[in-house]
């Protein structure tokens, strides 16, 4: 070990120092936007089975319980619930549970998957109303 910190001069450890500095840049630029996304008022729950939306709830802090039971013609059941910001599914009748046992989301981008019944439960932002920034010339 000391004979590798001999060979290395005040350049390398700038070098390497930056290297570990810049590897942290991507989490930090994507937590920031999961942040910005999350001060918005128009976030929502998207249920989807097999790919595609079959429910979409709006997130709100109301105090209100909101039930959505999904069945599909194969018998799979699950019941996602919604009380204020949190959602999380209640009952479903896979043969795992884990996904009644991964419990409460709250932030955009998390996410609950019942991989028997083919169900995801997540958090998004509705960004339909707003300005992207973004202008399109025809």
């Amino acid at each position: 070990m000391k004979k590798l910190l001999k060979m290395m001069k005040l350049g390398d450890f700038i070098i390497v120092t930056l290297l570990i500095i810049l590897s942290f840049l991507p989490l930090a630029i994507f937590t920031y936007q999961n942040k910005a996304s999350a001060d918005d008022d128009n976030l929502r729950v998207v249920i989807s089975a097999d790919g595609e939306v079959v429910h979409e709830m709006t997130l709100k802090n109301d105090h209100t319980r909101e039930t959505y039971e999904y069945v599909d013609e194969h018998g799979h059941e699950n019941t996602v619930v919604r009380e204020g910001m949190t959602v999380y599914m209640a009952d479903a009748n896979c043969t795992d549970l884990l996904c009644v046992q991964q419990g409460e989301i709250t932030q955009v981008g998390e996410t609950i998957v019942c991989l028997p019944n083919r169900v995801l439960v997540e958090i998004s932002a509705d960004h339909s109303n707003s300005d992207s920034g973004i202008d399109v010339i025809p």
